[in-house]
């Protein structure tokens, strides 16, 4: 090969030195190479290798070669010309994004060494992949003409620019001895050697590595300087990789019993446990249906270990609704992998507040608690600070985090292409699925779809399924026109290739029992406001008499904190504590009364629990966050009327645990029907037109949902509902999808208010069809990434219009506190920056609401300058509390609205 020219630079910033492209070019390809060798899946790799048509050993040598070419566009004047144009070059004054050039210059380079050519051969695929590289997508022009009196034109240089890339990629050729693909272009295998592209690049461009090799770097560009550097790199980058914390998870073999031996499994997971192994040939799906409280997610996992090890997944990762629950299932995860585990493994937490949480402390205290299991002293679960890095996360081993992570991979964001090979490398496991609008319904319908052409492995739960929402998502995964009907309770595992499937295997549930949702009709004030301090004070006497814990779900957060001022004085005279729960609290005073709701409402697994359990007398009252995954048992539940498969969400914690059962009142106990009994605060039975009325309630749900549930439940009265065997049936009465029914009897007087229900689901729906990357196969790469539009912007939910409130309070001497009168100042910047710690203490106050409450709010509202621009305080507005001279707090104004931030009820709307 000829020698190549060391003085055209690939890296300078933040080195001081020029770091030659052609070394940088052979970091790249040595990433690439201990990626695949230590951390690309097999199930990754197997996919990758049909796609090109090579052995395993043949793929990954052609993706160091592509991955060693991608920054092959520095080699124009407009890059070089940033620090200095190397002598006997010209300068043609044109400029053009290194990326775009190294999409144009490729193509012609492939063709010259083999590749097939065409729109559809990996040519222009490779050379869009590599354009690609930075995160979104170049178009080429199919007739792009590249001859020698062209390149000038489009930025290139002229002819000896050209030729110093050609002797440039030849040499990394001769240096990585790639072979040549076989096969046809495959542009959904390309989106993922995209993300492999991204992930090297991003590995070999930190500057500790790079100062590592500079000491090595080639005296010359010739062949022996170039292998010689590029050995060099390989030994280097993989003790860099290791440090990033990119390994591949391993479990260890065997039964559920092994996997959780604490306790015996119930039939669902005894069934699944026994029947699952003989059934995976390879990537499937897997529908999990029970109640609450049976186990989902001890099934999930031992189901996604068994799904994973058939396929040769390199991970797994946990999605749920809320950041909240995402925090509480990290713990339970990574005490899992540190029993289960097989040597190394990193863990990741992935929500838009993860980095405020102290993962590393969570982390030691499962590790360690695991260390004193027999055979675990050999499993270290770790996170590291790369992974804590923006888009990061979903690389570790083991992810948990909230199903906006996932979604962002099919939204038009820079870098979904490495979101989704984040993916495609792991078990994928989503819970909480009857969370999900019809808007997030459609943007996973499309994640499906690229996941089953992926060949990953996924596993669905939720505890009240819609059977209209199993068929629409496994048909999703399936790349079928009908999906599956999942049994309740039971289990559902089908493959895509349709080589193994079981259409319904129906569990009995060991615990079945009849609730009684008793409708009680409570009254409404002024603008619809609901009355229901007299009903709570009837229903909520027996406890306040002889003990108890009882739970009190409001439907909006305004309408929790007026119910839980009526009952404190209440609350007073019958020596009941009185707990408040909901969404606009500070993120760090919301954490901490989360854990005492857990502490008294949840499993009394001690004796020490179990005592202080039997003397409780605690009224808790919140909004619809306790519904989903926060594991807590109430004697009593009391709750607004909600849409029927929330309310039956709801019921899950009543009476949730056998342990509590022999510590309950004898007031809670079933009646002689043994029947337990729940309370539905509604309206007169007759004709719901009284809903009409609830404006509070019906800002939340579409008031034909309501009627429905309120119809369903008038029907049920008299014989309860029985758990489990009503809950599927009364879910699909109450969920009739996206076109409705006119003619349902359940809808009779209320025609217009499902037509506007439907209608709403529809823009939904057609909403999420235009925010989704198209479904594969693409016709081109770049339609991945057109519409680009801004992480922080990208919608994941419909209508999920939030802001975060920073409260402040300005004491009469002009200091600023943060949190509260008695806070402590803004602290001091550094370099226009603040330190992690510090950042982390002044987030701990920030309030997360829908950005209705601060319509309006301008940049009069944003906190006051230097803070206003530094990192992560940039995007807060600021709540500002005037404190007067009798230390009265004076609430803030945003967008003509009065705010007050009250220590106890949290961010209160004065009106």
């Amino acid at each position: 090969m000829g020698e190549v020219d060391l003085r055209f630079w690939g890296k300078e910033r933040g080195l001081g030195v020029r770091y030659p492209l052609v070394c940088h070019g052979l970091d790249a390809a040595a990433a690439v190479r201990v990626l695949w060798r230590g951390y690309v899946s097999s199930n990754v790799k197997a996919r990758l290798s049909e796609a090109l048509g090579l052995s395993e050993d043949e793929t990954g040598a052609v993706l160091e070669f592509w991955a060693a070419l991608h920054d092959l566009g520095k080699i124009v004047p407009a890059f070089q010309r940033q620090v200095e144009i190397p002598d006997g070059f010209a300068d043609d004054g044109k400029s053009v994004a290194h990326q775009r050039a190294s999409a144009w210059c490729v193509p012609g380079l492939l063709e010259s060494q083999g590749y097939s050519g065409g729109k559809t051969g990996w040519a222009r695929l490779a050379a869009q992949v590599l354009g690609g590289h930075h995160g979104r997508f170049e178009g080429l022009k199919p007739r792009l003409q590249l001859g020698e009196q062209h390149l000038p034109f489009h930025g290139l240089g002229a002819a000896q620019w050209q030729e110093e890339r050609v002797r440039v990629a030849t040499a990394l050729r001769d240096v990585l001895a790639p072979g040549v693909p076989v096969s046809r272009g495959d542009r959904t295998a390309a989106v993922l050697v995209t993300g492999l592209v991204i992930l090297a690049d991003w590995l070999a461009s930190q500057v500790g590595y790079i100062t590592e090799r500079l000491p090595f770097l080639p005296e010359r560009g010739d062949a022996a300087g170039l292998e010689a550097f590029h050995a060099g790199s390989v030994e280097v980058i993989d003790r860099w990789v290791k440090w990033a914390g990119l390994s591949r998870l391993r479990l260890k073999p065997g039964g559920f019993k092994d996997d959780f031996p604490d306790f015996e499994p119930n039939e669902l997971q005894g069934d699944l446990a026994e029947k699952l192994p003989g059934l995976v040939t390879g990537p499937g799906l897997l529908l999990l249906a029970a109640p609450m409280g049976m186990g989902k997610t001890e099934a999930a996992l031992h189901a996604a270990r068994l799904m994973g090890t058939a396929v040769g997944s390199s991970g797994v990762f946990v999605a749920l609704p809320t950041m909240a629950t995402s925090d509480q299932m990290f713990t339970r995860v990574a005490e899992y992998v540190a029993r289960r585990g097989a040597g190394e493994s990193s863990a990741a937490l992935a929500h838009g507040m993860a980095w405020l949480r102290p993962v590393d402390e969570m982390l030691a205290e499962v590790v360690n608690a695991a260390a004193e299991v027999a055979g675990a002293e050999d499993t270290v679960v770790h996170s590291t600070e790369w992974l804590r890095g923006a888009k990061r996360p979903m690389l570790a081993g083991v992810g948990v985090g909230t199903i906006d992570q996932l979604l962002l991979s099919v939204l038009h964001v820079r870098h979904n292409s490495l979101r989704m090979f984040a993916v495609t490398n792991k078990v994928v496991v989503i819970d909480e699925v009857h969370a999900f609008d019809a808007y997030m319904r459609g943007l996973l319908s499309t994640l499906l779809k690229w996941l089953g052409e992926c060949r990953v492995p996924v596993v669905l739960m939720s505890a009240t399924l819609p059977s209209h929402v199993a068929r629409e998502l496994s048909a999703a995964y399936l790349g079928t026109d009908g999906g599956l009907e999942v049994p309740y309770p039971g289990w559902v595992y089908a493959e895509r290739s349709g080589t193994s499937m079981v259409s319904a295997v129906t569990v009995e549930a060991e615990q079945k029992r009849t609730l009684g949702m008793d409708l009680v009709e409570v009254g409404t004030g002024d603008g619809g406001a609901v009355k229901r301090l007299p009903v709570l004070e009837r229903e909520l006497r027996p406890l306040a008499e002889h003990g108890g814990c009882g739970l009190v779900i409001c439907t909006t957060v305004p309408e929790a904190q007026q119910t839980y001022d009526d009952l404190k004085e209440w609350s007073k005279q019958h020596d009941v504590e009185l707990k408040l729960l909901h969404a606009r609290f500070p993120v760090g005073q919301r954490e901490a009364e989360t854990q005492r709701v857990i502490d008294i409402f949840g499993k009394p697994v001690t004796e020490e629990a179990r005592a202080r359990r039997a003397k409780r007398r605690c009224v808790l009252v919140a909004t619809s966050i306790v519904e989903q995954s926060l594991d807590i048992d109430a004697d009593l539940v009391i709750s607004d009327l909600a849409p029927i498969e929330l309310l039956l969400q709801r019921a899950g914690r009543l009476q949730r645990h056998r342990l509590c059962d022999e510590l309950r009142p004898l007031w809670a106990l079933p009646g002689e029907d043994g029947r337990r009994r729940m309370v539905v605060l509604s309206g007169p039975e007759q004709d719901p037109r009284w809903l009409l009325a609830r404006k509070a309630w019906l800002a939340i749900y579409p008031a034909a949902n309501l009627v429905r549930a309120h119809r369903l439940l008038v029907a049920r009265q008299t014989d309860g509902v029985r758990i489990p065997d009503d809950v599927q049936n009364l879910v699909d009465l109450g969920n009739p999808g996206v076109f409705p029914a006119l003619d349902d009897e359940l809808l009779e007087g209320f025609t217009d208010e499902e037509l506007t229900r439907a209608a709403e689901a529809l823009v939904q729906r057609q909403g999420a069809e235009v925010a989704s990357v198209p479904d594969p196969p693409m016709r081109d790469l770049v339609e991945f990434s057109e519409h680009e539009v801004d992480e922080t912007q990208a919608r994941t939910r419909f209508n999920a219009d939030s802001e975060r409130l920073l409260p402040l309070f300005e004491l009469p001497d002009g200091t600023v506190r943060v949190g509260s009168p008695t806070g402590d100042p803004l602290p001091e910047l550094r370099q226009g920056r603040l330190a992690l710690d510090e950042a982390k203490a002044v987030m701990s106050h920030v309030v997360p609401v829908h950005g209705s409450l601060v319509r309006g709010h301008g940049p009069q509202d944003r906190l006051p300058e230097p803070w206003a621009s530094a990192w992560p305080l940039d995007e807060l507005i600021a709540l500002c509390h005037r404190v007067d001279a009798h230390g009265v707090v004076h609430e803030g104004v945003i967008g003509g609205r009065s705010l007050l931030l009250d220590k106890e009820l949290g961010i209160v709307e004065r009106r």
